[in-house]
C-alpha cells in the first residue's frame, strides 16, 4: 500500500471526527476575540476548546476523534449505496454540510478496498511459483533446476533452439522433425540495402528482459509489493478519465458543469470500492465466480440509474450513455493494468 494513500485515507478518516473538548465556550475566541457560544466561533471558525489539559486526557481526546464518525456518514452511505444518483444531485444543488465530502468519501473508500484486496491476495498467495506445474504435476525445486539449466548456456544466455525444442515436445509436436531438423543458429546474411545491426545491442536487450522475468519469478513477493505500490497510484487516474468521458456525453446540456461531472465521477468510484471491497468478503463465501458475477450484473444497473438519478435524463439516452461509459472502462482499466505490471516489473 502506498505510503500517499494511507496518509491521505487518515487524515480524511480525521477529518470526519468531532474535534475535541469544547471547554471554553461562552469566552472570548483566543483567535479574534469574538465571543463564542456554541462549540466553534462563529467569527473564525475556531474550535473553542483548551489544550492545556493531562497529557493522559489529551491522548483519549485525540484517540476519540481520530476513531468518531459522525452523523454525515450514516447520512451519505445509505444514499450512496441504495438510491442511485440521488447523493450527486442533492450535493450540486447546495446541500453539502449533511454529507461527507465526496473527494474524502472517495478516498476512505479506496483506503479500504486496497486493504482489503491485497490482504486477500497474500492470504490466497495466488502468485506463488512454488506450484508451478506440468501436466497437473507440481515440479519439484530440482526438476525446475533442472529444466532451467537445460535452456540456459554456460555463459547465462538463453539456448533458443533447445527451448523450441522442448516447448514441441510438451506441445506434442513432431519429435522426428524436431530432431532431423536442427536449428539454424546462424545469423541470416544481411539483405541488400539494409545496414547490419550490431547483434550485441539486440542480445543485450534479450538478455535484459530474460533477467528481468527472472527476477519476478524468483521474487513474488518483491513483485506483489510493487504491486501494491503502483495500482493505487494509477487507479487514480480512473476518475479524471470518467470526469472527461461524462462532461463529453453531457457537453451540450450547458445546465452542467465539468464540476457537477466531477462530483459524480468520485461517488461512482466510491460505490465501485465499496461494492468491491464488499465482494471480496462474500467470494469468501460463495465462491469468486458467484461474487464477480453479481458484481458485474449490479454495476451496469447502478450506472444507468445513477445516469438517471444525477442528470435527470431519460431512461434510452441513460442507457446509452451507461453502455458508453462501460465499455469506456473497460479500455482504460486494461491499459491501467498493462501500466501496472509494467511499472512494477520495472521497479523491482
Amino acid at each position: 500500500m502506498t505510503n500517499e494513500l494511507e496518509t491521505a485515507g487518515a487524515a480524511s478518516l480525521g477529518g470526519l471526527s468531532s474535534g475535541g473538548k469544547a471547554d471554553l465556550s461562552g469566552q472570548p475566541c483566543r483567535n479574534c476575540g469574538a465571543p463564542v457560544e456554541q462549540r466553534f466561533c462563529p467569527s473564525c471558525g475556531q474550535l473553542a476548546a483548551s489544550f492545556h489539559r493531562p497529557f493522559l486526557s489529551l491522548v483519549i481526546d485525540s484517540i476519540g476523534d481520530t476513531l468518531a464518525l459522525d452523523s454525515r456518514v450514516w447520512r451519505t452511505l445509505p444514499l450512496l449505496m441504495f438510491r442511485p444518483g440521488v447523493l450527486t444531485r442533492r450535493y450540486n444543488e447546495g446541500k453539502r454540510a449533511r454529507y461527507v465530502p465526496p473527494f474524502r468519501l472517495f478516498l476512505l473508500s479506496s483506503l479500504i478496498f486496497y486493504l482489503v484486496a491485497f490482504a486477500f491476495l497474500e492470504r490466497v498467495d495466488w502468485i506463488n511459483v512454488a506450484n508451478a506445474s506440468v501436466d497437473g504435476e507440481a515440479l519439484s525445486d530440482e526438476e525446475m533446476a533442472t529444466l532451467r539449466n537445460e535452456v540456459l548456456r554456460a555463459d547465462g544466455t538463453l539456448d533458443e533452439a533447445r527451448l523450441e525444442a522442448l516447448i514441441r515436445e510438451a506441445g506434442g509436436g513432431d519429435e522426428a522433425a524436431a530432431e532431423s531438423e536442427p536449428a539454424d543458429t546462424t545469423d541470416p546474411a544481411p539483405e541488400e540495402g539494409t545496414p547490419d545491426e550490431p547483434a550485441g545491442a539486440a542480445d543485450a536487450d534479450t538478455q535484459a528482459v530474460a533477467d528481468r522475468l527472472q527476477r519476478i519469478a524468483d521474487n513474488p513477493k518483491l513483485f506483489l509489493s510493487a504491486v501494491e505500490v503502483w495500482a493505487p497510484r494509477l487507479s487514480l487516474l480512473l476518475v479524471p478519465f470518467t470526469m472527461l468521458a461524462l462532461a463529453i456525453m453531457y457537453f451540450w446540456h450547458r445546465r452542467l458543469y465539468i464540476y457537477d461531472h466531477a462530483i459524480h465521477a468520485l461517488h461512482l468510484h466510491s460505490w465501485m470500492y465499496l461494492v468491491s471491497t464488499l465482494v471480496i468478503g462474500l467470494s469468501l463465501v460463495a465462491g469468486a465466480g458467484t461474487a464477480s458475477g453479481i458484481f458485474f450484473i449490479a454495476m451496469p444497473i447502478y450506472v444507468l440509474l445513477s445516469l438517471r438519478g444525477a442528470y435527470g435524463t431519460g431512461f434510452f439516452m441513460s442507457f446509452i450513455r451507461m453502455v458508453l461509459l462501460c465499455t469506456f472502462w473497460i479500455v482504460s482499466l486494461s491499459f491501467l493494468m498493462v501500466g501496472v505490471l509494467i511499472a512494477s516489473a520495472l521497479s523491482i
